[in-house]
């Protein structure tokens, strides 16, 4: 009887496991249409569209120009000379091909919150989005707090300008305390800089618009005012030799500075608050990633010219190199305009966060709390604060700075899979390709190359870091020219309305190559921090997200053709 008992139990046991692995499957499987989006009018408790093509320049602008353009510049100069140049060329030009991604899907999709995790929803899955969506978060709060804590100390070297303000103050007000052997940093001002720009974020999109507008105009004067000092500076002697490092060193320094573009994604995240987010999403995009990368290409001229490479400092290279030709007073201007950078940094950052958390608080996998927009402001009230609350714990607490190098994962993962969307939804099945059930489905053919492509580029950027063989690199790249061939010649690409990325599916290609070539250069923790995160998500997913979920359809739909009715 008690061995009859214990089979029932161990087959009840195996048939739950069994469930609920079917169920689990079945969910992490669903994919949305494109079509089916929430509604976004302001009346009927969307966000209110307040934001025209200037407006979405100066988004992306204000998300990616901050402190960098007067630090990144001059640190990677050190290694890689005048050549730093061609870095951002190099590095400006990959980002290119990511742009003009995100521009066709955002003129593809309804103008709702989402940006890559949407698109990811329909592209593939809906596990796929929800670890696109927390892998995000994880950059975007971390990178919050660094950044919260490092406008906090910009604006306390601002003040020591002024006699008043020099030594009149402890560490904990703006540069931190730290204790118990540097795990646990105390920071004051941080916490309140947070609170002051979540609370403009709240009021509304037009005021937050406002000093965004404001913020970056000025911080792009003063860049064009240190260009414009500084190219009466410029020794032409100072270039030779433009490569001292050689194109390697160049090569590595645009892997650096990559990040220094990031930012045009939230221009894609304010697609429900765009006034004509068809026709202004791609300009904004575009647009904003042009004017960075002039505005870099520039100062790195400027920078190099002024000064040999060797001499620039590592902490305040911009400043430091007008102070040797005894222009103080622009070092002031750099102050300030690196003040005036971190806040729209910070500004923006805040406000991309705030629309992620409110795309998946409508689908239902996260608690409805977070889609809850306010009547009045039309502004995602529960999710902005509580992404303030976030960042104003790590940046008061935590000494956020030594995570920075497990950050850029998030980044580097969404640009990717947004590139890979592109391509998925452009296919259109072929006619012949059920005729033998044992053939496998172009879908599934098309994602098997584009995994080999991210496989390939993951394993030709370790060989290049670890300085393996030259013949192994070569072996990488060509089995992601045969992956490439077989997306090209075995697929049926679709034409789209709207705005189209040119050379599908070769661009979108080689922006998940360089991707992924990039991720395999981070640190080996961010490695780690992927994989932790993702089976964590995987947890959060399987035992939440998967039975609460309520935008989602089964798998058997095609989105060509669904866009396209």
């Amino acid at each position: 009887m008690g061995g009859r008992h214990d089979n029932s139990t161990t087959s009840t046991s195996s048939s739950s496991a069994r469930s609920f692995l079917s169920s689990f499957c079945s969910a992490a499987l669903r994919r949305k249409p494109i079509d089916l989006a929430p509604s976004s009018s302001a009346s009927s408790g969307g966000l209110e569209r307040r934001l025209g093509a200037f407006e979405l320049i100066l988004l992306g602008i204000g998300a990616s120009i901050g402190a960098g353009i007067f630090v990144v510049t001059g640190t990677v100069a050190r290694d890689a000379g005048p050549g730093v140049t061609i870095s951002f060329i190099l590095a400006g030009a990959a980002c290119i091909l990511n742009a003009l991604c995100y521009a066709e899907l955002s003129t593809r999709f309804p103008a709702v919150v989402g940006g890559a995790y949407l698109y990811t929803y329909s592209a593939f899955n809906e596990l796929t989005a929800f670890l696109v969506f927390t892998q995000l978060m994880l950059d975007y709060h971390i990178g919050a707090a660094s950044i919260a804590r490092s406008l906090a100390g910009y604006c306390v070297s601002l003040l020591q300008l002024f006699p008043f303000f020099q030594g009149n103050y402890p560490s904990w007000i703006g540069h931190g305390k730290e204790l118990f052997g540097g795990v646990v940093s105390l920071n004051l001002l941080a916490p309140v800089l947070l609170a002051v720009l979540t609370a403009v974020l709240c009021y509304g999109v037009k005021e937050s618009s406002a000093v965004n507008s404001f913020m970056t105009a000025l911080k792009v004067t003063i860049v064009l005012f240190v260009i414009l000092i500084g190219a009466f500076e410029i020794d032409v002697s100072n270039w030779t030799p433009f490569a001292p490092n050689g194109f390697k060193a160049i090569v590595t320094g645009a892997t650096v500075v990559f990040f220094a573009y990031v930012g045009f994604d939230a221009v894609a995240n304010s697609a429900e608050e765009s006034r004509k987010p068809q026709r202004d999403l791609p300009i904004g995009i575009l647009g904003s990633l042009l004017v960075c990368i002039t505005l870099y290409v520039c100062v790195c001229l400027v920078i190099t010219g002024m000064v040999p490479y060797l001499d620039l400092g590592a902490d305040a290279p911009l400043a430091e190199a007008f102070t040797a030709k005894g222009l103080e007073f622009v070092s002031v201007l750099i102050s300030i305009g690196a003040v005036a950078g971190l806040t729209t940094t910070l500004l923006v950052g805040l406000y991309v966060q705030s629309r992620l958390y409110l795309g998946l608080g409508r689908d239902g996998l996260l608690p409805s709390v977070f889609a809850k927009v306010h009547p009045s402001r039309h502004t995602p009230l529960n999710s902005q604060i509580w992404v303030g609350i976030v960042a104003a714990v790590l940046a008061g607490i935590f000494n956020v700075t030594q995570l920075s190098h497990i950050l850029s994962v998030g980044t580097l993962t969404g640009y990717s899979v947004v590139s890979a969307c592109v391509i998925t939804l452009r296919w259109k099945e072929k006619g012949d390709i059920h005729a033998s059930k044992m053939r496998i489905s172009s879908w599934c053919e098309g994602v098997t190359c584009l995994v080999v492509v991210a496989v390939s580029g993951f394993a030709a950027g370790a060989c290049y870091r670890f300085g393996g063989p030259l013949i192994l690199l070569l072996i990488f790249i060509l089995t992601a020219v045969a992956a490439s061939a077989a997306l090209y010649f075995r697929q049926v690409y679709a034409e789209t309305p709207g705005f189209s990325c040119p050379g599908v599916p070769f661009v979108p290609i080689i922006s998940i190559f360089f991707n992924i070539f990039l991720f395999a250069q981070l640190h080996e923790e961010a490695w780690y921090r992927f994989v932790i995160l993702s089976l964590i998500s995987v947890g959060i997913y399987a035992f939440y997200g998967q039975y609460n979920a309520t935008s989602a359809i089964t798998d058997h739909y095609d989105p060509v053709s669904t866009n396209d009715a």
